[in-house]
């Protein structure tokens, strides 16, 4: 576990389920992307800087790029913490993010919203930024790019072991169309009393990823749900004329594994036959995720489904009844008991002809059988 990658070797780390899910791709020569943040209920910290300083990586100058899918609380927890201690890293996020309603709702923060940790974490990020610019003279507000459909992400990979390049497949223009409109509608009036966030539901906005390392091609499905409307979601990539030409090998299953993130075409099509699928549960709610339909739907595709957690829907220890009963008396909110955070590890030799990806589990990770 604490044994990094050789300068030689891509590796996909995936984590969860903790307060959101986290993914980390090392892309040779000691340097790493970091995508989405995760918090680690045990020590309150981004497991992806948790991980990585155990491996004895120096994250102010090995992370090379930051980027935040989309701003829903369980990917974004904790991402003012990293973009902070990653100094070298540029900061990517959803072009559906790209607007001045958006950046006022974000200085706005806790005054704006109910629930709006998610907001109030982007108000971080930005002070970040400006900090950061400080003495420039056409400092700016925002990421160091926006993640749009088609667009090839910048990052400074200064060794040349490996040869790697990432690029989002969304959010399409329609997506970015429908998430201003929605973004204004948040804006408080005055003397109008707080309200709650919009979900954004579907994740039309979400940033799916698509990255290639040597021959290894990588898709990172984010949230991104599907649509009956073709400019939206994974149809929007389906038909767009900037989709890649090969398949993936490795997915991370958008969405939980979800049946609203789930187009058959997008399997068939962009992914390899019997990948290797890496997915987190998520098991807030009543409905939680995967569930036993979303997992038949997986299995007409791959027997290699890993998963960070217990798919039947994973809940942290429970408490002695007369405790919990106790704890709901005294306290509005409580706080769960920890529980284990949930690690899938694949590395692969990508240059070498025939290897086999050396696939690790830790901490309640399993194979779906």
């Amino acid at each position: 576990m604490k044994t990094p990658p050789s300068i030689d070797e891509f590796e996909i780390s995936i984590f969860g389920p903790g307060i959101g899910e986290s993914v980390l791709l090392h892309v040779g020569d000691n340097e790493w992307i970091i995508v989405d943040s995760c918090m680690y209920r045990i020590t309150q910290s981004a497991i992806a800087l948790q991980y990585l300083k155990n491996l004895n990586v120096d994250v102010a100058t090995a992370v090379k790029l930051f980027i935040v899918t989309h701003w829903h609380d369980d990917h974004i927890r904790g991402a003012s913490t990293v973009l902070k201690e990653c100094k070298n890293a540029r900061f990517v996020c959803s072009g559906a993010l790209c607007s001045r309603e958006f950046l006022e709702l974000c200085f706005l923060g806790g005054h704006a919203l109910m629930e709006s940790s998610g907001i109030d974490e982007f108000n971080q990020i930005l002070k970040i930024i400006l900090s950061q610019r400080e003495g420039n003279r056409l400092k700016s507000v925002g990421p160091d790019q926006w993640a749009i459909a088609g667009r090839k992400l910048n990052f400074s990979k200064q060794g040349g072991t490996l040869n790697a390049e990432i690029c989002s497949l969304s959010p399409s223009d329609a997506a970015m169309t429908l998430a201003f409109r929605e973004i204004g509608q948040m804006i408080p009036k005055e003397k109008t009393v707080q309200r709650r966030a919009i979900s954004q539901k579907p994740n039309h906005v979400s940033v799916a990823l698509w990255l290639i390392v040597e021959r290894l091609n990588v898709l990172l499905g984010s949230d991104l749900e599907n649509h009956q409307d073709n400019n939206l979601g994974w149809r929007a990539i389906l038909l767009s004329q900037n989709r890649p030409e090969n398949r993936a090998l490795i997915i991370k299953v958008p969405h939980h594994g979800s049946s609203t993130s789930y187009c058959k075409e997008m399997w068939d099509e962009m992914i390899e036959p019997d990948p290797i699928a890496l997915l987190t549960p998520f098991a807030s709610g009543v409905n939680p995720l995967p569930s036993k339909r979303d997992i038949k739907n997986l299995k007409n595709h791959t027997e290699k489904i890993f998963c960070t957690g217990e798919p039947s829907g994973w809940q942290p220890p429970r408490r002695d009844a007369a405790v919990e009963r106790t704890l709901r008396e005294m306290v509005r909110i409580r706080r769960l008991i920890h529980g284990r955070m949930g690690h899938i590890r694949v590395r692969f030799k990508v240059k070498e002809q025939n290897a086999n990806p050396e696939i690790r589990l830790f901490n309640g990770a399993c194979l779906l059988v």
